[in-house]
Formats: C-alpha cells, sequence, structure tokens
C-alpha cells in the first residue's frame, strides 16, 4: 500500500472517531423538582406535636432551620391532614398549614431579618402580649420597671390553675397587667416589678 494512501486512511480513522467524540449525544439530566414541589401521598397524622417536632416538619417541607422558643418547646399543636396519590399535598401546601396550625396556638413562624434561611418559631406578639418586649425564665428581666410580657412555664400545675393563683395572690393588675393561660404556660404582661413578685410566687406552687 502506498504511504500516501495510508496516512489518508489513518486521517479518515481519526477523523470518523472524533466526530464520534465530539457529535455523541448524552442523555440530558432530568432537573431537580424543587422541595416545595415534592409531593406527600400517605396521610399525615401527629396529633401531639411540641414546638421542636413542629418545627422539625416545618424543615422536612421548606428545607429552613428553626429556632424555637421555650414557650413553643413546651406548647402543643396538632397536625392532621388527609393525603393519597389520587390526592397529593406538596410540600409547601403542607408548609403554609403547618404554619396555620401554629397561628392557632398563637404561635408563628417569624423570618430572620438577616438570616434569609432561618426562621423562629415563637409567640405572635400582636396576638397574644400587644406588642411587648417577651422574655422567659431564660432571659435575665430588663432593669427598671417597664412593662414586659413574660412566659411562664410549668412542670407540675395546670396552666389554668396556676393563672388563678397568681392572680389572687397579686391583686390588682396594672392598667396593662394580665394573666393567661395558653398552652403550657402562664403568659404574664406587667411591670417587672410584678413579674419578679410572681416569678417567686410560682417557687411556691409549681411543685409535685
Amino acid at each position: 500500500m502506498p504511504l500516501h494512501r495510508s496516512v489518508i486512511l489513518l486521517l479518515l480513522a481519526w477523523v470518523t472517531a472524533s466526530g464520534q467524540q465530539l457529535f455523541s449525544v448524552r442523555p440530558t439530566p432530568k432537573a431537580d423538582v424543587h422541595l416545595g414541589e415534592s409531593r406527600i401521598v400517605a396521610d399525615i397524622a401527629e396529633p401531639k406535636l411540641n414546638g421542636k417536632g413542629l418545627a422539625e416538619l416545618y424543615r422536612k417541607f421548606t428545607g429552613r432551620r428553626v429556632i424555637v422558643s421555650a414557650a413553643a418547646a413546651a406548647a402543643e399543636f396538632s397536625f392532621v391532614q388527609a393525603a393519597s396519590p389520587k390526592d397529593p399535598l406538596t410540600y409547601a401546601q403542607a408548609a403554609e398549614l403547618l404554619k396555620k396550625a401554629a397561628g392557632i396556638e398563637n404561635f408563628v413562624f417569624m423570618p430572620d431579618d438577616k438570616d434569609p434561611n432561618l426562621d423562629f418559631l415563637t409567640f405572635n406578639t400582636w396576638i397574644c402580649c400587644g406588642g411587648y418586649d417577651i422574655y422567659n425564665e431564660s432571659d435575665r428581666l430588663p432593669e427598671g420597671d417597664a412593662v414586659i410580657t413574660y412566659v411562664m412555664t410549668l412542670k407540675h400545675i395546670t396552666p389554668v390553675d396556676a393563672a388563678a393563683v397568681l392572680t389572687k395572690r397579686i391583686g390588682a393588675l396594672g392598667t396593662h397587667g394580665s394573666i393567661a393561660p395558653l398552652n403550657s404556660a402562664v403568659v404574664i404582661t406587667e411591670n417587672v416589678s410584678v413579674i419578679r413578685k410572681l416569678i417567686e410566687l410560682k417557687k411556691e406552687i409549681d411543685k409535685p
């Protein structure tokens, strides 16, 4: 075989192989399903959830992190929803229903003002607390005698009984004062000096 013919055949073979590599058709990757579009095809039955459990479901359905307040952790929520392959729920729909389940108990998923992927599960202050600053046993009460809202969580006495005893012991409340049971706690709105007295009274009444 002449040399020039061998060279031509080699070049043709190389071009053919290169063409196959350059123009081979690769399968198109499937587009990722957005988390909110994921479907739930089985019933959700959670009749008794604490705040942590509710937050875990919310994170599953939204991908967002949640910090749970002490009051929300002690609260009880119910989340029961029907779903099936014929009548599914999307994660986005389930997340909205979770927000409503929290709202029924006067709690709210509040977005953080700095981290776009973070929410707080806490009291809806404009519903239950008149917009006052909220404190609990993990917080140091402010100096002075401003009106605040204090969430007093309980271990032994029921919130209804505790509210009745505290109201009776403390006597007349101020103009903005209130003591009300809510879930597993008592929500108190009063001057700091009065709340300090109520915290001491709690030690006497919240016993086994």
